[in-house]
């Protein structure tokens, strides 16, 4: 079901054109992925999208005039002098939340994003990771329809990428309708519905996801942090390294199926602990190329 639609958007700063004739439909119980190079309109567009910004002209038609819609910055306040519950408590109070239904909102969003042991924990005491959680949270307190989020992912770890995905995949179970601005491709495969690509102002492509494989794999192992890159196979090609321990690092690397076999034996006997295996498909490559 449809809960907004977007019609001809343009929206110039200064002598800057940044959006024009932007169209689109946004469903309810789906995620979008708005992909696009820095500068391309991509957090004006969800800016106005939440009612923060307004455009120079076009039409925004909500099926409910009631819907409520929470939007997550790309960049969290820097310092926030609050535990969790009090932090949480101060910006409902705020949004003027009644206090028995806010604590009854908050004791529920403790639950769903599963940190109920934290809650008394000093937010600048807390991982970007959690920091993250509480940010969506204070988002979620009016029990929104539409989650709004530019780059939620950006900066996180490996394992908070992992969290924060199974999370908003919660969210989506729960009904929410979910936008967000995202540059990794193989949580956009995970995650997205669908893909918006904004470029020179324009939506210029709606991809639905292919589940159509390509002759490559997409490889996530863990491996002593000792161990060093320069002595993996040569038909592994490394895209990213990160060390989540002193001792262990997560390697993100792309191989042929072909060799998938062999390579996966000699991880093992270094003492490697794989942890994804996935095929890349079209999407990816046509992502890839887009830029």
């Amino acid at each position: 079901m449809q809960i907004m639609k977007l019609k001809q958007i343009n929206k110039r700063y200064r002598t800057k054109k940044v959006l024009s004739e932007i169209s689109l439909k946004i469903h309810s119980n789906e995620i979008i992925a708005l992909v696009g190079e820095n500068g391309s309109g991509k957090s004006t567009l969800l800016k106005i999208i939440a009612g923060l910004v307004y455009a120079d002209s076009g039409e925004i038609y909500k099926d409910s005039e009631s819907l409520k819609i929470g939007y997550v910055p790309e960049i969290p306040p820097a310092t926030i002098p609050f535990t969790i519950v009090s932090y949480l408590t101060h910006m409902g109070r705020i949004s003027g939340i009644s206090s028995e239904k806010l604590h009854l909102r908050i004791i529920e969003l403790l639950d769903l994003f599963q940190i109920q042991d934290a809650c008394n924990t000093k937010i600048k005491q807390l991982s970007k990771g959690m920091k993250q959680k509480v940010i969506i949270m204070q988002a979620m307190l009016e029990n929104v329809e539409l989650l709004i989020m530019d780059e939620p992912l950006s900066g996180l770890d490996y394992k908070a990428q992992k969290e924060l995905e199974k999370t908003l995949l919660t969210l989506k179970e729960h009904g929410l309708s979910i936008i967000l601005t995202c540059h990794e491709t193989k949580l956009l495969e995970v995650l997205a519905d669908r893909i918006l690509f904004l470029r020179n102002q324009h939506i210029s492509e709606e991809s639905l996801l292919s589940q159509e494989a390509c002759n490559k794999n997409e490889l996530i192992f863990e491996i002593p942090s000792s161990y060093s890159i320069d002595a993996l196979p040569s038909h592994l090609d490394v895209q990213k390294e990160s060390f989540i321990t002193e001792k262990v690092k997560v390697v993100e690397a792309i191989i042929e199926q072909q060799h998938t076999d062999e390579i996966l034996r000699g991880l093992l006997k270094e003492g490697a602990s794989v942890k994804q295996l996935n095929p890349i498909h079209k999407m990816k490559k046509a992502f890839n190329s887009y830029f």
